[in-house]
């Protein structure tokens, strides 16, 4: 009988250390905790527009002008009108900075335009294209930037993106999210700066995100989801179900034996 009950009380602590091990899941897993409707209209100016483009960066560059000739000349095959824009094209008919901060443009020549931002580069190459040709107007956009995602995440790898801004969350999403051991509280993001590289811990069950510039990710930045501690432990519902089986199927077989 004694071996019955200390069987009985094994079994009732372990499923009280599943329920715990479950709530404790629960809230290491929740985004942006206690956000409600009153929250819904958060600004966030933050963005690409602070990042200062360095070599190896790479952006699109169009030209447009009412001369046929001058939009031929800048912009071979012009694809961008097209009902639908391949990213990879974009990327290929972009102009990469080298390592001296400079791209090489047709009839300008040189253009220096590293440790500026998008709008920067914009004036600064307009103002050259207008030396050259009258009533031409420039757009500059990124013509894809890379983000390293590594750690507990379900699709690690190095993604691609086209849009001016990109959130974090949006840049998970691409990695398949985080998976269930991933410690949210402690994001790790490393980030190529001209001081050498920065980190900075992100905590992402936190709503003050939103109207951080933690929020948007940048160019080459490396993002490593650093495990739970929980993790080394193998603690989850299907060893925890082996357990309570295994514990069970011993209480049954104590109890059979004692009636004998």
């Amino acid at each position: 009988m004694q071996i019955f009950c200390q069987g009985f009380k094994l079994s009732i602590f372990v499923i009280l250390l599943t329920l715990t091990y479950s709530c404790t899941t629960y809230r290491q897993m929740t985004y942006l905790q206690e956000l409600n409707n009153g929250d819904s209209l958060i600004k966030n100016s933050y963005g690409q527009e602070t990042y200062k483009l360095q070599p190896g960066d790479v952006i699109f560059i169009r030209i447009s002008s009412l001369n046929k000739e001058i939009n031929e000349l800048f912009n071979p095959n012009d694809f961008i009108n097209t009902s639908s824009v391949n990213e990879a094209a974009l990327y290929y008919k972009s102009y990469m900075i080298n390592d001296d901060g400079n791209i090489e443009m047709p009839v300008i020549g040189k253009v220096y335009v590293a440790n500026k931002t998008l709008s920067e580069i914009q004036q600064v190459i307009q103002l050259k294209t207008l030396e050259y040709f009258k009533e031409a107007y420039v757009t500059v956009k990124y013509g894809g930037f890379k983000v390293t995602i590594l750690g507990e995440v379900r699709k690690p790898g190095v993604f691609y993106f086209y849009n001016s801004k990109v959130t974090l969350l949006e840049a998970l999403g691409q990695a398949g999210d985080l998976n269930e051991y991933a410690n949210r509280e402690k994001l790790l993001i490393i980030r190529l700066t001209p001081d050498g590289l920065k980190t900075n811990r992100i905590n992402l069950l936190d709503k003050k995100l939103l109207q951080k510039s933690d929020l948007f990710v940048q160019p080459n930045d490396i993002i490593y989801a650093e495990p739970l501690k929980s993790k080394s432990w193998k603690l989850n519902s299907y060893n925890v179900s082996i357990i309570l089986s295994s514990i069970s199927t011993l209480v049954l077989v104590i109890s059979f034996v004692l009636k004998l």
